[in-house]
């Protein structure tokens, strides 16, 4: 009997941290790739700002920073979809933070703070994915042009959050002291080649845990190949990068520069 839990123990073990390694492989090599060979290296033929645009490089800066903290194009849109898309985004920013206290120690003030608020940040955080999974089931528009893939990654973000939510309770809650020494484990230089030959670090038997991780890992497997690479391809879009003053610079094709 004792051999079959350690073998069950060893598998949760392998598992854990062969899906944790994996997901962090596939998602930082995915993302550079698409950076790089998907953004940087894809020619811009035409000098097409978005109007009005900025005519300065400094202006052009600023506008960007008011879409990617303000959300000010969505602004322009209606007032549910702005205020759902930017709570959801605000607080899975505060979530990603508040995430950083198990793999630091001693764990800053600021994340405490962040941390003494997670049930309430995390309910908003469902809130806004449930009013954007609603209104992409019910407005007609928006119905007509999405794909699975849409319902597939708001879905797995809500799996991840509830799934998280859950584990503040205490019949659900994992003992946050392995949880933590796990993943202080896995930045160890040593622990992927103690992984590979078989001797993975011990990771929490808890079976929500597990799920959260899991899902978790498969979101940023998923990342790089979907829509969610707006991330950093945002930055890359020449609607919003370049500067409007095609009469006073003369735009040379990159096309033309060989």
């Amino acid at each position: 009997m004792n051999g079959i839990m350690n073998g069950v123990k060893f598998m949760i073990d392998m598992y854990v941290s062969g899906i944790v390694y994996t997901a962090v492989l596939v998602f930082v090599a995915g993302f550079l790739c698409k950076m790089y060979f998907g953004y940087y290296k894809t020619p811009q033929p035409l000098k097409i700002p978005q109007t009005p645009q900025p005519t300065t490089l400094s202006g052009v800066m600023m506008r960007m920073a008011g879409d990617i903290f303000f959300f000010r194009s969505l602004a322009k849109g209606t007032t549910l979809l702005f205020i759902a898309s930017w709570v959801f985004h605000f607080t899975f920013l505060l979530m990603l933070i508040r995430h950083l206290r198990y793999f630091v120690n001693p764990v800053p003030e600021c994340l405490t703070v962040i941390g003494n608020g997670a049930l309430g940040i995390s309910s908003l955080l469902m809130m806004a994915l449930i009013v954007l999974l609603i209104r992409r089931i019910l407005d007609r528009k928006v119905s007509y042009v999405t794909s699975f893939a849409d319902y597939f990654v708001l879905l797995l973000i809500m799996g991840i959050v509830q799934t998280g939510i859950m584990m503040h309770y205490e019949q659900f809650r994992p003992n946050i002291v392995e949880v933590k020494a796990f993943m202080l484990s896995l930045m160890e230089f040593k622990t992927p080649f103690l992984t590979m030959i078989m001797h993975p670090h011990h990771a929490p038997g808890n079976s929500l845990f597990i799920t959260h991780i899991s899902l978790v890992a498969m979101l940023l497997i998923y990342f790089p190949f979907s829509k969610l690479m707006h991330a950093g391809g945002y930055f890359f879009s020449p609607t919003r990068n370049m500067v409007n003053n095609a009469r006073e610079v003369r735009y040379i094709n990159p096309w033309d520069k060989g």
